[in-house]
């Protein structure tokens, strides 16, 4: 197997961790209820290290409208991230409303249509305790329970309200006796993290927050990525369509293979940047890890693939066959990654007509590329049967390369460009297809 591939395999797997979770409570949704944590690994067993105070209050009508403060603190190690609600019971829907002291630390969630209904954390920067207020809604005992993580593999499942029933009275009389059943709750709060982590809702409510990585700079980062790889793409067409040009490869070739590994690499580090400042950088339709593992899988075969070009032998070099192998693997491979990354990035917009156009820009580049291959070896028939003007004959053929080359240029300049003025006018799916 090619080590090429091996090793940009590698090098994608690597960053699904990184990129697996969120740095802020916002962009997820629909968990409220089970405050569920997925980040791969097996949650904490022990006792949870972290506390709620108060864990639960029994409110008389006296306090309905009224607010207390409910604060989470750790009792060692600090935590980055957290889920907070209060429930009536197990089953039941959160209760009660949320209002945040520290704006920092701390943002509002929307839970099934009701805003404030959750607490979550707006950065992952470590913290010793949160303190926020919680609204009464109505009178009677409420529970307090929290989902909290101390870093990506460390994170405790929050803990459910458990019913428990008193054994009736039993008595002397022959009859089977009636027992009235007194009914006690005990309640233990789970405690779930939420870091960067599936325990959050995204805040579609009039509750304004601050989250550390605004939704807006997100919508920046994809779209310059995606206009990067689609400028990347044109390249690489460009590069290979001059590089079978006999009449004018070389050096102009090789600088558009360079543009090419150029902006994937800028690509590729937005983004890191976008990783390291919210952890998550494509969050539409499940293609979180797809997206960034695709983008740095086609940067390193851009690397691999320049670099075979680089290394070019002539048609009486020794290892000739060996490096044709080799340069028809890499660009079949680096084309096929930068497209499907591409196509994953413009899933995410509204609409489908971003991918149909990707799809016919596709398309008819094949056809064209086919029809080149056909009039090519319809000319050289041509040449081979006639014996006199092959002068002529050449001179005509570069004329038909260039008119070619000018036409195929023109199209792909076309379709990359309305393809980048989609990317940065489109709107973004929200919760749906895109982040």
């Amino acid at each position: 197997m090619n080590p090429g591939i091996i090793l940009s395999l590698l090098f994608g797997c690597a960053m699904l961790q990184l990129i697996w979770c969120y740095s802020d409570g916002t962009l997820l949704q629909g968990v409220c209820q089970g405050m569920n944590i997925d980040h791969g690994f097996p949650e904490q067993n022990g006792e949870s290290p972290f506390t709620v105070d108060p864990e639960s209050k029994t409110f008389s009508d006296s306090h309905v409208g009224s607010n207390i403060s409910v604060v989470l603190s750790t009792k060692s190690s600090p935590f980055i991230g957290f889920m907070l609600e209060a429930f009536k019971c197990e089953e039941c829907q959160p209760a009660g409303t949320f209002s945040l002291t520290d704006l920092s630390s701390t943002v509002l969630l929307n839970c099934d249509g009701h805003s404030g209904r959750a607490v979550s954390h707006s950065n992952n920067l470590k913290k010793n305790s949160i303190t926020v207020n919680w609204h009464v809604p109505e009178a009677g005992t409420f529970h307090f329970r929290a989902a909290v993580t101390e870093s990506y593999r460390l994170f405790w499942l929050r803990k459910p309200i458990q019913a428990t029933t008193v054994a009736p009275k039993t008595t002397t009389q022959g009859t089977p006796p009636e027992t009235p059943i007194a009914r006690t709750t005990a309640f233990t709060i789970r405690y779930t993290t939420g870091v960067d982590q599936a325990t959050t809702t995204k805040n579609t409510g009039s509750t304004p927050v601050t989250p550390l990585c605004p939704v807006p700079m997100d919508y920046v980062f994809q779209r310059w990525v995606l206009a990067l790889l689609l400028f990347s793409r044109l390249c690489f067409l460009g590069g290979w369509s001059v590089q079978f040009n006999t009449s004018v490869r070389g050096n102009v070739a090789k600088l558009q293979f360079v543009l090419e590994l150029t902006s994937k690499i800028i690509a590729f580090i937005l983004v890191l940047i976008r990783a390291k400042k919210c952890l998550c950088v494509w969050h539409c339709a499940g293609f979180r890890v797809e997206f960034t593992a695709l983008t740095g899988i086609a940067m390193v075969l851009s690397l691999l693939h320049t670099i075979t070009i680089y290394l070019f032998c002539g048609p009486s070099h020794e290892l000739r066959k060996c490096w044709l192998s080799a340069a028809i693997v890499v660009t079949l491979l680096n084309t096929c990654i930068t497209t499907a990354t591409i196509f994953v990035g413009l899933w995410c917009f509204q609409g489908c007509w971003l991918p149909i156009l990707m799809g016919v820009y596709v398309f008819w580049e094949i056809l064209l590329y086919l029809v080149s291959l056909c009039c090519d070896q319809m000319e050289k028939k041509q040449i081979r049967r006639h014996t006199g003007g092959i002068q002529n004959q050449g001179m005509r053929r570069r004329k038909l390369q260039w008119i070619f080359l000018g036409c195929f240029f023109f199209f792909n300049i076309m379709s990359t460009t309305a393809l980048i003025i989609g990317v940065f006018v489109t709107s973004i799916v929200l919760g749906q297809r895109l982040v």
